[in-house]
């Protein structure tokens, strides 16, 4: 009598344990379970034990996996943004013995504003030296002397710094007066 009354202790505690509650929602589980609860028979509670350790294994298996990959996302997240962080990209850097950067010679679509601009240079020397121009040099030049924006105002539109602004204003410049030395030379 004493050992049944501890035996449906044990169940009813049971009853309320979430992982037993989880452990039960597989049909053969509550089989099992059920059967150890009616008969109580110990090989019927052996098997019982067997399908819970089996089960607590794969549930502890599967939350060390689930850590193991956050932790590895985690970490691996982390050496990115180290590796980002020193080695940038630096398209601003010059090629070679030219005076252009690595992001001058970057093509952009040209629009029918800077066709307008550039259409609109009566001096053929102008107009040809503004042609070999790279198109992101030709857009700095055009907002900055056509829609009078500032060097900040231009990066913010441009999605650059302020510094890659000047640079290629100033590029820009150099390689209008080198070929303006040329053509009057």
């Amino acid at each position: 009598m004493k050992n049944e009354w501890r035996f449906d202790k044990v169940m009813e505690e049971l009853k309320e344990n979430l992982l037993f509650q989880s452990f039960i929602q597989e049909e053969a589980h509550w089989t099992s379970f059920m059967e150890a609860y009616e008969t109580r028979d110990r090989e019927a509670l052996n098997r019982l034990n067997s399908l819970f350790h089996k089960y607590y294994t794969e549930i502890r298996f599967i939350a060390y996996v689930t850590k193991l990959i956050r932790y590895t996302a985690i970490n691996f997240d982390r050496k990115r943004r180290l590796g980002h962080l020193r080695f940038p990209l630096t398209l601003d850097q010059l090629v070679g013995a030219s005076d252009a950067a690595w992001i001058d010679l970057i093509e952009s679509p040209i629009s029918d504003g800077e066709r307008a601009f550039e259409e609109s240079l009566q001096q053929k020397s102008l107009y040809l030296a503004f042609s070999r121009l790279t198109s992101k040099q030709k857009q700095v030049l055009d907002l900055f002397y056509r829609f009078e924006l500032s060097d900040t105002e231009i990066a913010r539109t441009a999605g650059i710094s302020q510094q890659a602004v000047s640079r290629r204003r100033k590029r820009a410049l150099e390689k209008l007066r080198a070929t303006g030395k040329e053509g009057s030379s």
